[in-house]
């Protein structure tokens, strides 16, 4: 399943959004599956909302030819091949396309609306999904470091350093390591804590202080619901996989969506260590670079995952998949573009793929045929 497209005499080429917005009175947005994409696209539908410009919304994984509409279609992190009736957002800027689409999105903008608090939030939270878990990242690129210092600048969130736990400064030190998702302390995650010390939780992570591990972190300046853009990142990520790609494409028009959201993610740690604990107890069933496991399907896959990549329990490309009633979750957005395009009819369920085992089996036989086997 993915976008269809089919060849239509290609019109002049847009310099620019606003040069789009000019001349047209209805746009099509398409999206890809990840958090970026999705709340970059958002945050362009609220603009055009905003403006007046009646919209449509797709993601790359919905089954619509897009040269059929009638009206200019615009890709925000989608790259939509051989589809001449899309403009790629980041491919208006002077700037070379780079790995994100955030910053595209706030530069396109700036010339039509204003970029509002709690949307350099989520762009930036987003964005940040790129870089999760901490453990394995020196840190955000220089560009969206820019995109950080104008959201500074406009008083929309504040830098700090501090240790690498989600919420530390912010929520009691039980709460922190009970929701330690980034840097994840297997002892306490999950659980209720009644009492723990600093020393307790350097020791914990085999540490001398916690210095050791203090980085960068983003705290937004009013209250909306999360302790820091990390813990937002992975909201998002939550959002994706357990309430659907269009859900986080929609939270930039509906802040309300993003503080149910919240409490879900964190609603569903409890789900999250239990997926833990099946791991750890080996009841897993190993495919490739996939790791199936008996889950609750409330809870994220993308979040197992990326808890196991952080306490290298798996690869850094590994994928947890879900095993439900015999059929296998995919999250959508830790596969490649290929890997999705090789899915053609599959199911979807919010943001998971669904397959059988044979359709498991055929997605790693296409991906051993692509990757060269070693000697």
């Amino acid at each position: 399943m993915g976008l269809t497209q089919h060849s239509r005499r290609e019109g002049p080429r847009a310099r620019s959004l606003s040069e789009i917005l000019h001349r047209e009175k209805q746009l099509a947005v398409v999206g890809d599956v990840n958090a970026e994409s999705l709340v970059a696209s958002g945050v362009l539908l609220r603009a055009l909302r905003t403006l007046g410009v009646d919209f449509e919304f797709y993601t790359t994984v919905d089954p619509v030819n897009l040269d059929t509409l009638g009206f200019q279609v615009v890709g925000v992190g989608a790259y939509a091949q051989d589809c001449l009736s899309c403009v790629e957002l980041a491919e208006l800027r002077s700037r070379k396309p780079s790995q994100h689409v955030a910053p595209a999105v706030v530069e396109s903008l700036k010339d039509v609306v204003t970029v509002a608090s709690e949307e350099y939030v989520l762009l930036i939270s987003s964005a940040l999904t790129k870089y999760t878990p901490r453990s394995l990242f020196e840190g955000p690129s220089q560009e969206l470091l820019d995109v950080v210092a104008e959201a500074v600048e406009v008083g929309a969130i504040r830098e700090v350093t501090a240790p690498k736990l989600l919420g530390w400064g912010s929520l009691p030190l039980e709460e922190v390591v009970r929701y330690s998702v980034d840097l994840c302390l297997l002892r306490y995650f999950g659980r209720a804590v009644d009492r723990v010390s600093e020393q307790d939780v350097a020791r914990e992570l085999s540490v001398e202080s916690l210095k050791s591990i203090e980085g960068r972190t983003y705290v937004p300046t009013r209250d909306i619901g999360v302790a820091d853009l990390y813990e937002a990142a992975y909201v998002l990520e939550y959002s994706v996989d357990v309430e659907g790609p269009e859900y986080v494409a929609f939270t930039p028009l509906n802040y309300s969506y993003f503080l149910w959201a919240i409490r879900g993610f964190r609603r569903s740690l409890e789900y999250v260590r239990r997926c833990l604990d099946t791991f750890l107890e080996r009841r897993y069933e190993r495919l490739e670079k996939f790791y199936t496991l008996e889950c609750d399907p409330r809870t994220s896959a993308t979040v197992v995952t990326k808890i196991l990549r952080g306490l290298k329990l798996i690869e850094a490309d590994a994928i947890v998949a879900f095993r439900v009633s015999g059929r296998y979750y995919l999250p959508l957005q830790l596969l490649q573009k290929q890997q999705r395009a090789s899915l053609a009819g599959f199911k979807r369920d919010r943001g998971y793929a669904v397959l059988d085992l044979e359709g498991l089996g055929k997605l790693l036989q296409r991906r051993s045929n692509q990757i060269p086997q070693r000697a």
